[in-house]
């Protein structure tokens, strides 16, 4: 009866046991689509399939897992634990001698690289290149050769990325991977767009549409879409960019795919300014913005380069530790003499190695310490800037809050009749609404160490959007070159930058008589140029006496180190041109 019992109890065990082990393989075999479109709700399943096979002892589904993990993290936005985990997965294939993994994943790395560290993208991808090629690996090369074409269209080698991409679709229509085929056929449409040759590109685009329509691949959609709005935006056909881009976002966002979500508003965003809907360019601006906010910031690519330094590190030090005990087993078969050189030499190599440690840890526990106090000190700066923009905001903008308040109870309580007297207070009124406004932008201005080109333009387009509510009778237009959007400035001279913008458009608007005013802002001989053109009365410059506007605007440029020039006519309009060197 005994052994009945304890019989049963194992079989019960066992068969628990073989149906968990199920559980973990079938979870860590999910195939890359699913993962892709649902990323965010798989991310806490994948982490504890993954501990379930480090509790059963199941090395190979827990490298499995940590691939996919990496995955579902990168396509969720955390691309610093999608480096981690796609380093542990390295390290435990490596264990397991599975090399076909190990290529796999590396090549995976680098693609996943490609945006944030581009060097190190290509090094990841060469590692995994080689593998697969030295042991003849197809799986690994699917995905290898159409992703290091990436990597060589990111460097500029427009004809090496092309090579790639039709050696990889070459490998693809042999395996018959009809997943991996329609990601050849847009990488190369990609390059045909680069080259102006459109037709080609949207040849290979609906190549690839159809693929993914018919396996019903929604994440695939998605990116097609996002492929025909870069197509038709290269030729210049908004309303089709506009269309393709928004089709596109609405799958993006039904799935949470951050990467594409941040090229669908980006591009949305140039798109509806260049179709002279600025309105809609500034919310996707923003909603791009707010985006780019949320996943990217200083600390994310501190800590990927941290989590890089530290895997090459373990690897050294473990290929030094292998080489030690070649060279132990090696001396086992020399003399007593040979015996003690070698050891005498290993002890110098130790001591030295140990010196050599504790210098870098030393000069690194420096380098540490002047970051904290470099931090501490940033962080008191922008302390003091936040105490004086909540003094200024609470303080002197109630204070003027309350004249306008005090000037229409005024009016309202004396119902003052004389018009003089009225239009002074009228006057005072706007001039403290005015003043307000311009309080607002310094209080921005302070609240930035810095402001780059895109804040810029968009306070500029806030001012023109008002400007145009309250004047329906002018017609403001602003243009730009996309290659501004990175520049960047200090907070003094973004605000020189926009004043002095903003008193070009005012005095055109209120002296010129105008009714046509552009703004056109882009690179010229590295060099900012802006200019305000209408179509006004004019004037003459050698008989009209300057106003005090002019003269700030003068005074503003020469702190921005930079050239203002007026050029006016009597009756041909006048155009103000600002000319900022790139520093």
């Amino acid at each position: 009866m005994y052994r009945f019992i304890l019989f049963f109890i194992s079989f019960l065990y066992l068969n628990g046991f073989a149906q968990s082990k199920k559980r973990i393989d079938s979870i860590s075999n999910l195939p890359m689509t699913y993962v892709q479109t649902n990323s965010k709700k798989i991310i806490t399943q994948l982490k504890k399939n993954a501990s379930d096979a480090i509790k059963t002892k199941n090395p190979k589904a827990e490298a499995r897992t940590y691939a996919l993990l990496a995955l579902a993290l990168y396509y969720s936005g955390d691309y610093d634990e999608n480096i981690k985990y796609s380093l542990k997965a390295i390290e435990l294939f490596e264990k397991q001698n599975d090399l076909e993994n190990v290529s796999s994943v590396y090549g995976e790395l680098g693609f996943r690289l490609k945006a944030t560290n581009l060097p190190d993208a290509e090094k990841y991808m060469m590692k995994g290149l080689r593998i697969a090629e030295r042991e003849n690996f197809v799986k690994p090369l699917l995905s290898i050769y159409n992703n290091y074409g990436v990597i060589k269209d990111n460097l500029k080698q427009q004809d090496s990325a092309l090579f790639y991409y039709f050696k990889g679709l070459d490998i693809k229509v042999k395996a018959k991977d009809a997943v991996g085929i329609p990601y050849s056929l847009n990488n190369i449409g990609e390059i045909y767009i680069h080259q102006k040759k459109f037709d080609l590109a949207k040849e290979y685009f609906d190549k690839a549409m159809k693929q993914r329509i018919a396996m019903k691949d929604e994440y695939g959609i998605a990116d097609n879409y996002a492929y025909n709005g870069d197509l038709y935006f290269a030729m210049k056909k908004y309303p089709m960019a506009i269309h393709n881009f928004e089709k596109s976002l609405e799958l993006a966002e039904k799935y949470k795919i951050t990467n594409l979500l941040r090229h669908d508003y980006n591009m949305l965003s140039q798109s509806y300014e260049l179709n002279k809907d600025l309105p809609k360019a500034l919310e996707y601006y923003k909603k791009n913005q707010a985006l780019k906010d949320s996943i990217i910031n200083k600390e994310t690519y501190d800590k990927m380069a941290e989590l890089q330094i530290k895997f090459d590190t373990a690897k050294k030090e473990k290929q030094i530790l292998e080489q030690k005990n070649l060279e132990k087993k090696r001396m086992n078969t020399i003399k007593i003499l040979g015996i003690l050189f070698c050891f005498g030499i290993i002890i110098s190599f130790l001591v030295y190695r140990t010196l050599k440690l504790k210098n870098k840890q030393q000069k690194q526990e420096y380098e540490l310490k002047y970051a904290i106090e470099e931090i501490a000190h940033q962080n008191k700066l922008q302390e003091q800037r936040l105490s004086i923009s909540r003094d200024l905001h609470d303080n002197i903008g109630a204070q003027l809050t309350f004249i306008i308040s005090s000037i229409e109870t005024l009016k309202q309580a004396f119902n003052i009749k004389d018009e003089k007297i009225n239009n002074k207070l009228t006057s005072i009124s706007n001039f403290t609404k005015d003043t307000i406004t311009e309080l607002r932008d310094t209080i921005w201005a302070m609240n930035h160490s810095e402001i780059d080109f895109n804040e810029i333009r968009n306070r500029i387009l806030n001012f023109v959007e008002k400007a145009r509510k309250s004047t329906e009778n002018i017609n403001i237009a602003f243009e730009r070159d996309p290659i501004l959007d990175n520049l960047h400035f200090s907070s003094v001279d973004g605000m020189n930058i926009y004043r002095i913008t903003q008193e070009a458009v005012n005095n055109a608007m209120k002296y010129a008589e105008a009714k046509n005013i552009l703004l056109n802002a882009k690179s010229v001989d590295h060099q900012v140029q802006i200019t305000v053109t209408d179509d006004g009365k004019g004037f003459d410059i050698d008989e009209t006496e300057l106003g005090n506007g002019i003269r700030n605007m003068e005074k503003r440029a020469s702190e921005l180190n930079s050239t203002l020039s007026i050029n006016s006519e009597t009756g041909k309009g006048t155009m103000i041109t600002l000319v900022i060197p790139k520093t």
